[in-house]
């Protein structure tokens, strides 16, 4: 007479596991899919309602999710100073993004430039965060307190004429949406 065991084995109990953890991942993961909507927020703290537009402005305070952020101002081209030892490539230019981020959590959050932010031309061709050394071009990384802010100034090296740039935020891991902020 055999006798089979009364526990799960240790195949099943991973697989149990597994489940469980894509089971979870999807809750959170459409939880937060009606907030990972860019709204934008109007004088007195309300958000647009209805159609919401696809591309922001410069000046716009955007919320998405548990981040709201605004692109104050757009310097195009960065003109190095005299005594900078780094410059542009040939056939490049510097953009320099004044950008802002509040934390509307109830949690500290972290925001990373090189993680959270992007910046597309026309075409779709991607640039990455540059390092100009210029006075006042740190980002706005580290740590943000439940309802703080970080401003700082966001640097892409861009062809000389790439045009229709625009700056992608998302921050949040779990969330499927972003905001697009036009910057000409």
């Amino acid at each position: 007479m055999s006798t089979t065991p009364s526990h799960p084995g240790p195949r099943r109990g991973a697989r149990m596991a597994a489940v469980a953890a894509v089971t979870a991942a999807l809750v959170l993961a459409t939880a937060s899919t009606d907030e990972s909507e860019p709204a934008r927020v109007e004088d007195g703290g309300t958000t647009t309602t209805g159609a919401r537009p696809e591309v922001f402005a410069v000046g716009d305070l955007v919320e998405l999710g548990d981040w709201q952020v605004r692109v104050h101002g757009v310097t195009d081209p960065v003109r190095p100073a005299a005594e900078s030892i780094v410059t542009p490539a040939p056939g490049h230019r510097w953009v320099a993004v004044d950008t802002e981020v509040t934390n509307t959590g109830a949690e500290p959050q972290d925001v990373s430039s090189l993680l959270c932010f992007e910046v597309l031309d026309e075409q779709d061709r991607s640039y990455t965060l540059t390092v100009t050394g210029e006075p006042g071009s740190s980002p706005p990384d580290g740590e943000v307190a439940a309802g703080g802010s970080r401003r700082g100034t966001l640097t892409y090296e861009v062809p000389a004429d790439a045009a229709g740039l625009r700056l992608t935020f998302q921050c949040d891991l779990l969330s499927t949406g972003s905001a697009t902020i036009a910057l000409g």
